[in-house]
């Protein structure tokens, strides 16, 4: 994808979560079928030694109050480009005991974006990324994203992808390009426009990450693949979830 291409569907995503962030909120507050399956993948830690979680696209934090409710004890990062959503998920975790939060703003398009963290090493038990690499338009972006993940985790990496194009109900509300200036022959395959209808009007670029690309991505960041599910919607199967393993900690396991 060119560049340029690139940048204007970032903008229109920016100013996608600008538009709609407490309405997006609002809609994002119980759990799903999905989120209830990845939990036996995160561990619970205890007060002196509590489990390291890393959520990438954190939105307003929802994981983070899951975990408080699931017990354990959990030093939770959640990274966010938007800072509507973070204020949000300050908000709505300030309550928590058990799991202790920060908040970090960056931009995944940006090749230094885990700089925020402080340190380069793996230093997180699980990184999250759920329902985010679907918004980063081209596969070299989205490439390189998960092997960053890849590099921060110790144990596990959790991606999910939602798979709009396979529900008739939403192929049938599809925004022609011209809406956002571009033509189909600017983007890639798998990529769309859907509009957000609920509340204020806005418009979102979302690219279908299938099972294939899935496959794709993992290998091209040295991980490897434990689980592949479907799961949440009014269809039961909206998301695709894959529970990964970095390849170098089987590598150290058999040394």
């Amino acid at each position: 994808m060119r560049p340029e291409i690139q940048r204007r569907l970032l903008a229109v995503n920016r100013r996608f979560y600008e538009t709609v962030a407490d309405e997006f909120h609002r809609t994002r507050q119980g759990w799903t079928p999905g989120l209830l399956a990845i939990l036996p993948h995160i561990p619970e830690g205890t007060k002196q030694r509590p489990a390291t979680v890393l959520d990438v696209g954190c939105g307003n934090g929802r994981l983070a109050r899951l975990l408080e409710e699931r017990g354990g004890h959990t030093e939770y990062t959640g990274v966010d480009q938007d800072p509507r959503l973070l204020a949000l998920a300050q908000e709505s975790t300030a309550h928590l005991t058990r799991t202790r939060c920060r908040f970090l703003q960056a931009d995944l398009a940006d090749p230094a974006w885990t700089q925020v963290l402080g340190r380069e090493e793996p230093h997180f038990q699980v990184v999250v990324c759920l329902a985010t690499l679907q918004h980063l338009p081209g596969y070299e972006l989205r490439r390189r994203v998960v092997q960053d993940l890849a590099r921060l985790s110790q144990e596990v990496v959790i991606l999910s992808f939602w798979q709009f194009l396979e529900a008739a109900r939403f192929r049938a509300k599809l925004l022609d390009w011209s809406t956002v200036g571009l033509s189909p022959q600017d983007v890639e395959p798998g990529d769309a426009l859907l509009p957000w209808q609920q509340g204020p009007y806005a418009v979102r670029y979302v690219h279908q990450v299938d099972r294939t690309e899935l496959e794709r991505l993992a290998r091209d960041a040295g991980l490897r693949i434990r689980q592949i599910f479907r799961a949440d919607g009014k269809e039961g199967n909206l998301n695709l979830y894959a529970v990964l393993e970095p390849v170098r900690e089987r590598r150290e396991a058999s040394a």
